[in-house]
């Protein structure tokens, strides 16, 4: 790749006639002024202090004669080829429509950078043309005379873009690993397949990183989002100060690598490739349950791993297919040809590099063989994916009826099916452990009462705010359940007697302090009896249940909101 073609133009000699000349005019400090009486001072200023990139056809074009008067108002004007780099101090650029050839070729240098621009027409129709492309951010002038409108519309573009330029910059920047993005990219490529061919070896290697969606799926986006950025960060490391790298999209990257032959090419994938599979990926231990976990998959302000916290390695490697540049070579050639390579290095086992140039001599150069194996290796790949989806959409779709059948509708705790199955593993573990278990039977006080006067949507109503006090007012360890109609279950392992009645008075209390109201408006007022029993070593979830309900029956008969508690009778 050639060096950036840019540099400042040697002053032009003038001869004795012109500065003859010269001397009856305003002098350049004169012209200053008066431009800053014109534009303002604020907005001349702003272009005094910006680089303009003044965009020539090609190295070496001479257009002194149009930048002279500009560096004669003090503007620093630098010349640079066009698809050079843009010097990156330069905050603007300026480009004439007529020494560009055509309106495509002018569109195709406008699109190559992001920053605010001004193309200058020579007449209506170039101007006409450049308006069908031009973006609002953007304007057109029609000729360089006087030297002060293009000044002044240089101060407008500059005022305009203000915040504007990092926005800008986005339209051609992957805004997660800071890459080219496919926009860009396909500037780059087409820019470069305009070149002519030279004695370098240029090529477009497609890499993919294998199995990405797993890493997703069992570390988690936050996680995947980190591989993309330090894979792309390890790509760009190993290339050379003329190659360029972009993110083609999701998991996949594209290079243009140029180089002295093929085979330093080859060598230089392959290094690229054993970066990648040997460099540790860390992601946390997974420590937290499968429900944090899930959640923190799709949370982008999900903590970062604290230091000294466990990490584990992920497995990551990429899969690589390259297609070599030649003289008549399309955009669409070369990416076809790098992708159906990349496929071939996946149908093949992944973690490899695959040449579209070696698929050509296996294939004896019958095209047709070519693709129709690349057509078996992306179904093979489809396959593979579309296996893997319908497997997770099952397993979710299985969660989901799962939870479903386990999960009273209305107030969104578990149901009395849940109930019955769970107590009973409760109550065999605290008898195998030798641990305690207690359970608060709660019942809201004069429910019908509630659905009579206010009517039944409040009195849904009211079972979901109870249910919402008393998933907010109980312990991690704890876990409450419908029971059926107004009564709850709230179950507490390893919790003694005395300490469940002190837990389920505390809800009873927030029960009767909550605010609560109807549909229309009005208060109701809502208390809760509560009964209070111990798992004693004889007891079967029956007989639990039992004494819980006397405990229960007991609280109402004195007078309900309140709690009582049933012991266990000695056995004898």
């Amino acid at each position: 790749m050639a060096a950036p073609r840019c540099a400042m133009p040697t002053a032009a000699v003038r001869s004795p006639r012109s500065r003859c000349r010269e001397s009856r005019r305003p002098s350049a400090d004169a012209r200053a002024a008066a431009m800053l009486t014109r534009c303002g001072r604020g907005g001349a200023a702003r272009v005094e202090s910006t680089t303009i990139a003044w965009v020539l056809p090609y190295e070496g074009y001479d257009d002194e004669a149009a930048i002279a008067p500009l560096r004669a108002l003090g503007l620093r004007v630098l010349a640079c080829a066009a698809g050079a780099p843009v010097p990156a101090d330069a905050g603007v650029r300026v480009l004439r429509a007529e020494l560009f050839g055509d309106a495509r070729r002018l569109r195709r240098e406008y699109l190559l950078d992001a920053r605010p621009a001004l193309i200058v027409a020579a007449s209506p129709e170039q101007e006409a043309e450049v308006l069908e492309f031009l973006k609002p951010r953007d304007d057109v002038v029609r000729g360089l005379h006087p030297p002060e409108l293009p000044v002044q519309r240089l101060s407008r573009l500059l005022q305009r873009a203000g915040g504007e330029a990092r926005l800008q910059s986005l339209q051609f920047t992957d805004e997660l690993t800071g890459l080219a993005n496919r926009k860009r990219w396909q500037a780059l490529l087409s820019q470069e397949l305009a070149q002519p061919t030279g004695a370098e070896c240029r090529a477009v290697v497609m890499f993919d990183l294998d199995h990405f969606k797993q890493i997703n799926d069992r570390f988690g986006h936050q996680a995947g989002d980190h591989v993309l950025r330090e894979s792309a960060a390890l790509l760009l490391d190993s290339l050379a100060p003329g190659d360029r790298l972009a993110r083609w999209g999701g998991e996949e990257f594209v290079a243009l690598l140029v180089r002295y032959d093929r085979a330093t090419v080859v060598a230089d994938v392959q290094r690229m490739l054993q970066r990648l599979a040997v460099h540790d990926f860390l992601a946390p231990a997974a420590a937290t349950s499968g429900y944090e976990r899930l959640v923190n998959r799709f949370d982008d302000t999900a903590a970062a791993p604290l230091d000294g916290e466990p990490l584990q390695r992920m497995a990551v490697s990429a899969s690589a297919g390259l297609a070599f540049i030649g003289e008549r070579s399309t955009f669409a050639d070369v990416m076809s040809q790098a992708d159906v390579a990349l496929y071939e290095a996946k149908g093949r086992g992944r973690n490899r590099l695959v040449s579209y140039e070696s698929l050509q001599e296996s294939a004896g150069g019958e095209d047709r063989d070519l693709y129709v194996r690349h057509f078996e290796n992306v179904t093979r790949v489809m396959t593979e994916r579309m296996t893997t989806l319908v497997t997770n959409m099952g397993r979710s779709l299985v969660e989901a009826a799962r939870r479903e059948a386990n999960q009273d509708a209305l107030t969104q705790l578990h149901n009395r099916r849940y109930f019955d199955a769970r107590l009973s593993r409760e109550a065999e573990t605290a008898r195998k452990h030798g641990r305690t278990l207690a359970i608060a039977l709660i019942d809201l006080d004069h429910f019908h009462d509630v659905n009579a006067s206010f009517g039944y949507p409040t009195g849904d109503l009211v079972l979901r705010r109870f249910a919402e006090i008393a998933r907010h007012g109980v312990r991690l360890t704890d876990w409450l359940a419908r029971y059926g109609g107004e009564e709850f279950c709230l179950v507490m392992p390893d919790t003694d007697l005395d300490t469940a009645a002190r837990v389920a008075e505390r809800l009873r209390a927030q029960v009767a302090a909550a605010e609560i109201h109807s549909i229309d408006q009005r208060r109701v007022g809502l208390t809760a009896s509560i009964g209070v029993a111990q798992l004693a070593p004889a007891d079967e979830p029956l007989t639990l249940v039992q004494r819980a309900s006397e405990a229960l029956l007991a609280a109402k008969q004195a007078g309900r909101n309140r709690l009582r508690t049933a012991r266990a009778e000695p056995a004898g």
